[in-house]
């Protein structure tokens, strides 16, 4: 996908807001349209059904209290629709009563890609919707890569592109999506002026002793946590995976070797700067451990990416990242070791 296309996405795909609150619905509106998003707003449940299956929103954005039918019971409706299963799709922001932790239980187990606290903060919806706008256009992007082989349902569940702890994408699309697109860096201009392609490989210090003393679920929620930050503060055309249990990697094309340290020190910064907040009230101040290998890649004379220079296979890549990784760990974490193949 050409990430410069992001800016079309966010003029053009619907985001249809939901609540029965009008001064709720208002201050929405206000905030999307500030960020010249496309949004309209419903008042009640059963319009907002009719709204979603003619007009197809990439995101709907839903007042748990909505009347007739309520934001958790739409978002089943979505997320569970056997008729309509080009909805599953769809992302889906669930508003829940502020400090309701059973209603944000209730709203992940249900589907809900995202869920925010009712009263609303204005820089948090930006954030949510930034995220829901990134994550709606990679998934219409590999739709796209791939739909002379499946239809878009098909595909989605064929290729299971979407971790469903994270909302990252797989690791079973790390291993049958990416070696595909690297291989369409040949003749294609949508990544013409990218000499470079980074791989970097994410972390999380320390992990196993949230774990041990907090249990699964609270680990659950950190690794989830982590994983929107990463998402949020990675370049625009970055692409990031889930890696095991708790890593990450980030592939992204750069147009100088530099920059793919300047995404690895931008990741750390991101996880370093505030502590990580769960469901429960707990705050963990970790870092992350992040391991490289930026390599140049060749040019072909119509100015499309070749094959690396050194005929690299994706998987060679991240062993060498993984190596990097390595070093960070050893030198104590919350740092990155970068190497660089000219």
């Amino acid at each position: 996908m050409d990430f410069r296309k992001l800016k079309y996405y966010r003029h053009n795909s619907l985001i249809l807001i939901v609540s029965g609150d009008q001064q709720l619905t208002s201050s929405l509106t206000a905030i999307l349209i500030s960020e010249k998003y496309n949004c309209i707003a419903v008042n009640n449940g059963e319009v907002a059904w009719e709204t979603i299956l003619n007009q197809k929103p990439a995101i709907v954005l839903a007042d748990w209290t909505t009347p007739d039918v309520s934001g958790l019971a739409l978002c089943h409706r979505i997320k569970a629709n056997i008729e309509h299963p080009d909805l599953n799709s769809t992302y889906f922001i669930l508003m829940v009563e502020a400090e309701q932790e059973q209603q944000y239980q209730i709203g992940l187990e249900t589907g809900a890609d995202e869920l925010i606290s009712n009263p609303i903060n204005a820089a948090e919806v930006k954030t949510r919707i930034r995220n829901a706008l990134r994550s709606s256009a990679l998934i219409q992007s590999l739709t796209w890569t791939n739909q002379r082989l499946l239809a878009q349902n098909d595909l989605l569940d064929a290729l299971n592109l979407s971790d469903p702890l994270t909302r990252v994408l797989s690791e079973q699309a790390f291993a049958d999506v990416i070696p595909r697109m690297m291989q369409q860096f040949r003749g294609y201009g949508n990544y013409q002026g990218y000499g470079y392609l980074s791989v970097l490989i994410a972390d999380i210090d320390r992990f196993s002793e949230v774990t041990a003393a907090y249990g699964e679920k609270i680990g659950n929620e950190t690794i989830r946590a982590i994983a929107g930050r990463l998402t949020h503060n990675c370049a625009a055309n970055s692409l990031i995976y889930r890696h095991g249990l708790d890593e990450f990697v980030c592939v992204t094309p750069h147009r100088t070797a530099a920059q793919g340290a300047q995404v690895a020190n931008d990741l750390l910064a991101s996880i370093r700067s505030n502590p990580i907040a769960v469901s429960s009230g707990l705050l963990f101040p970790l870092t992350i451990s992040i391991g490289g290998i930026v390599v140049a890649l060749g040019i072909s004379k119509t100015n499309a990416l070749a094959p690396y220079k050194q005929d690299f296979s994706f998987v060679d890549l991240v062993n060498l990242a993984g190596r990097s990784l390595l070093q960070a760990q050893q030198s104590g974490g919350d740092r990155a070791f970068i190497d660089t193949v000219l």
